[in-house]
């Protein structure tokens, strides 16, 4: 199987302390976020590779490749968009000049508060004061409440196949990450991750290869 075995340091940051939106900051969509490398002249590029899989990390032990249906749905949006601005998609072809991986990362928190105060819930807003109910003082013996919290990611690396650096490792010319809260299906949140890749272009109009450069 075909991989592409780079991993820019924006994947080792989401999987370690990167702070997610809340979802009320984006409407329920997921964050997109793109950074090309500074002085790239992306006119130079005409044939790019991609991966055949998506590294998973954080739904096991250790990381590994998929190539479930979701998987190739997400690679196959990256495609689809790379081809729209002018791209020559070259699998396993020496001439390709960019190549593409793509990882997700999934994270699940789970908190535990005690309370001993039975109207715990006042700090939420809405609720009326402990008196409506009459006097509920005194002491109660602490009890749990439990709630977990999932949140799911793309970070996306595109590198210059065709110019190493000094020691060996590939350039990363543009860098993608989509990510937010978890939905309650995995289907719903590929096609969330969908949408937010076509922002991702959308708002990195520089990637646009014209017919123009490829002459």
């Amino acid at each position: 199987m075909k991989k592409l075995l780079f991993i820019s340091a924006m994947v080792l940051l989401a999987a370690g302390c990167h702070k997610e939106p809340y979802s009320h900051d984006s409407d329920g969509e997921y964050l997109v976020y793109t950074s090309p490398s500074k002085d790239v002249d992306f006119s130079k590029f005409q044939y790019f590779d991609m991966a055949d899989s998506v590294l998973v990390i954080g739904q096991s032990e250790k990381p590994y490749y998929s190539a479930s249906d979701n998987a190739l749905a997400l690679l196959q949006s990256y495609r689809t968009n790379m081809e729209k601005l002018g791209y020559i998609y070259t699998p396993s072809n020496p001439i390709a000049q960019l190549g593409i991986q793509v990882t997700y990362v999934v994270k699940t928190e789970r908190y535990v508060q005690y309370y001993n105060d039975p109207n715990w819930w006042l700090d939420f807003p809405g609720y009326w004061p402990a008196g409506y109910w009459g006097n509920w003082t005194g002491w109660y013996y602490p009890y749990p409440v439990t709630y977990t919290y999932t949140t799911n990611a793309l970070i996306t690396d595109m590198v210059n196949l065709a110019g190493g650096t000094e020691d060996g490792k590939l350039e990363i010319v543009w860098s993608n990450y989509i990510g937010g809260p978890a939905g309650t299906s995995i289907q719903n949140d590929v096609k969330r991750m969908q949408n937010s890749i076509d922002q991702a272009f959308a708002q990195s109009p520089y990637l646009k290869h014209t017919a123009a450069s490829s002459k």
